[in-house]
């Protein structure tokens, strides 16, 4: 009898929860948002978000319903996205009031990172941080250690085609991931994890109280992502969502990440110790900007916040993987493309003989920076429109009046899709449109790196890594995908995850 009652309540109270009020709010409808068009149940229950970032469709029916509807669409009961270049400059251009929304704490741990802080001045002071590694000076000086690993990405494939087979075939994804996990883990922990050279991407892992064991780094910056977002787009139920969504495999497996990161700190962190102890000075990689300041002192941060910044910047690394691998599979699909690549590393090559070309003779090629660019414009590692809450007052975005504490975005995938401008035909890849005189005007709807304030910290180092990685393949190898018409699988979390990239691999005649 009681368990009767017991069902009975639940299911009231859930009626009054999920239906009866936010049926009151769509029609009070205080921050008039009713006059756009919603997409489904958007505009009635957040619901609609979480089901389909479950079916990862979310990012693809939003950039639909903008096909439909035009350039404001509802996608939640206080969201609106844009797919307008004024809504960029609104949102996330310099000097704009709008911040970070409350979708960005399902990410928080025990400390905020550069990534997930909310606050102005939090994410200026962990910017101000970084600012002088990611300089392009200092990431320039990078390239000892990323020759060193692009030498043993060059040695990994020349072993796989020294049978008598003139062609393999290859996962890129995974020579990607790994050789940017080696090399980054080298700059970042001082530390080489040898995942090219094992063929695994499993590492070590500890826990906060010493275990050791072992975990499969991708599949738990993957499956983490899966889940963080699947609650962020719960908005203010984040905390709830989290509650009913901890069956999902994604929160265990996110820790394993942590786990990841305390090992490699641990380690990193000793290495200081023993130097110092043998009168030499501290090393210097990503980690030390969260030890010391400019001037050497020590910056005393807890152990959470330098482990917290860590993740963001291992789960950073996976972007930088998604923009490589789109790129290559753009580059394998048309031959043509490499082709006229190939011209332009031919010019800058000329009397070169190493495997791996110097950095200086190739970042200002301005065909591989369009390959690179018109990658990023159809296929970016951010698809989904990115949060911002409007103000107290209120903001005018893209000339619609937004009351205060409105969630409002751009859809990337609608905006780089827009031939006013990116020209004809932009669901081509086409990277001419990048070096026409007048390609600067495509920067203000392009979101590759979002843009102002809070754009990508890790920018300059993401295209080092990617022209030196594109150039050493495109110039040595012959590199084609298995059919003409193939085409690269993707799985949305946050980030537009790429599947395998199986291509056919062989040394240039």
């Amino acid at each position: 009898m009681y368990g009767i009652i017991f069902c009975e309540l639940i299911t009231i109270l859930c009626l009054l929860r999920f239906v009866l009020y936010p049926l009151f709010i769509y029609l009070q409808d205080r921050k008039k948002l009713r006059r756009f068009p919603s997409v489904g149940l958007a505009g009635f229950t957040n619901l609609w978000a979480v089901l389909h970032q479950y079916r990862h469709t979310r990012t693809i029916t939003i950039h639909r319903a903008h096909q439909r509807y035009g350039d404001a669409v509802r996608v939640g009961p206080t969201h609106v996205s844009f797919a307008t270049a004024q809504a960029i400059k609104d949102l996330y251009g310099h000097g704009s009031p709008a911040t970070k929304d409350i979708f960005y704490d399902a990410f928080n741990s025990t400390h905020l990172n550069v990534s997930d802080s909310r606050d102005r001045a939090i994410h200026s002071a962990k910017r101000r941080r970084f600012a002088q590694t990611f300089a392009q000076k200092s990431v320039v000086e990078l390239e000892n250690i990323m020759q060193s690993h692009l030498e043993n990405m060059v040695k990994y494939i020349d072993q796989l085609l020294a049978g008598p087979e003139k062609s393999q075939i290859v996962d890129m994804k995974f020579v990607n991931l790994a050789i940017l996990y080696d090399s980054n883990f080298a700059a970042m922990f001082s530390q080489n994890p040898r995942f090219l050279e094992r063929g695994t991407l499993v590492a070590t892992a500890e826990t906060i109280t010493g275990d050791k064991y072992e975990a499969d780094l991708y599949e738990g910056v993957l499956q983490s992502a899966y889940a963080t977002v699947l609650a962020g787009w719960a908005s203010s139920s984040i905390k709830w969502a989290k509650f009913l969504t901890r069956w999902h495999r994604g929160w265990e497996l996110g820790g394993h990440v942590r786990d990841i990161a305390i090992h490699l700190l641990r380690k990193r962190l000793a290495m200081d110790v023993e130097r110092i102890m043998n009168n030499k000075s501290p090393l210097n990689d990503l980690v030390s900007t969260l030890l010391w300041d400019k001037d050497s002192n020590a910056l005393c941060l807890e152990f959470g916040e330098i482990l917290s910044e860590s993740v963001n910047l291992i789960g950073a690394t996976e972007n930088t993987e998604i923009a490589l691998t789109n790129t290559v599979y753009f580059l394998a699909r048309y031959p043509h493309v490499v082709t006229k690549l190939r011209e332009e590393l031919g010019r800058a090559l000329q009397g070169i003989e190493e495997d791996v070309p110097p950095y200086d003779a190739i970042k200002d090629l301005p065909y591989l920076r369009a390959c690179i660019d018109e990658s990023l414009r159809l296929r970016p590692s951010l698809e989904a429109g990115l949060p911002r809450i409007i103000p107290k007052g209120g903001l005018s975005v893209s000339g619609e009046w937004l009351e205060e504490g409105t969630t409002a975005s751009v859809s990337t995938r609608t905006i780089h899709r827009d031939p006013t401008i990116f020209g004809e035909n932009p669901e081509d890849f086409v990277p001419e449109r990048w070096l026409r005189p007048d390609s600067v005007k495509m920067q203000r709807g392009y979101l590759a790196f979002t843009q102002g304030g809070r754009a990508c910290i890790g920018r300059n180092i993401a295209l080092f890594e990617m022209k030196l990685i594109i150039a050493t393949l495109f110039w040595r190898y012959d590199i084609n995908v298995l059919h003409p018409n193939w085409e690269l699988g993707v799985k949305e979390g946050l980030s537009a995850h790429t599947l395998p990239l199986p291509v056919k691999v062989s040394l240039r005649s």
